[in-house]
């Protein structure tokens, strides 16, 4: 996370699987946070242990559109510096509804500092897991 500038955001790190629409992501940069999108990094159909990996080493919160993350696999302690960014609902409202939630998903990763955290997102909600 890089220091806040005066009516920004902070920005943090990103990964967009490949089943989040571009909105999301394009969002995400316009509020100022890093984001890299999967298939600019490796195969879109790239399997889900990959990608969480991925998403561990290069320290990137890793969002994504499905449950397949929320698999027994995924609580190993191989993938226990995970944090995700889990979104549900229609995917055309994905921009908007994390336009609406952006202060809550900054005040949660702040409040994580650093550590591994899931924040589902959906329509008319958001859990926070630390």
């Amino acid at each position: 996370m890089n220091d806040e500038i005066e009516g920004q955001w902070p920005q943090f790190r990103f990964l967009t699987d490949h089943n989040v629409p571009d909105s999301v992501g394009n969002k995400l940069v316009l509020l100022g946070q890093d984001v890299v999108r999967l298939r600019d990094v490796m195969a879109a159909d790239a399997k889900d242990p990959v990608v969480a990996t991925a998403a561990i080493a290069d320290n990137r919160i890793l969002v994504s559109w499905d449950r397949d993350f929320n698999q027994q696999r995924f609580m190993s302690p191989r993938f226990d510096g995970l944090s995700r960014l889990s979104m549900s609902g229609q995917e055309m409202g994905g921009a908007a509804r994390i336009e609406e939630v952006f202060d809550v998903i900054i005040f949660a990763l702040r409040r994580a500092k650093g550590a591994p955290i899931t924040i589902r997102v959906g329509e008319g909600k958001i859990q926070i897991h630390l």
